[in-house]
């Protein structure tokens, strides 16, 4: 998943969130269904972020959309 996807859907749910705050929230450990997998220049971060890992969070936190 992209972080954008994962920003609307989180969205959707009912917790809005910027992208840098998921983007922290992620390389920080908060979030744990991704992991920063490199930084290029400037900082730039790329995330790796597995559906079934996300879906799992959000169902445990978020609740189902049902």
């Amino acid at each position: 998943m992209t972080l954008n996807e994962v920003l609307a859907e989180m969205r959707r749910r009912g917790m809005p969130m910027g992208q840098e705050t998921l983007s922290n929230g992620i390389a920080d450990g908060t979030f744990p269904f991704g992991k920063v997998i490199s930084t290029g220049k400037a900082g730039r971060r790329s995330f790796l972020i597995l559906r079934r890992d996300f879906e799992k969070w959000a169902e445990d936190y978020l609740g189902d959309l049902e």
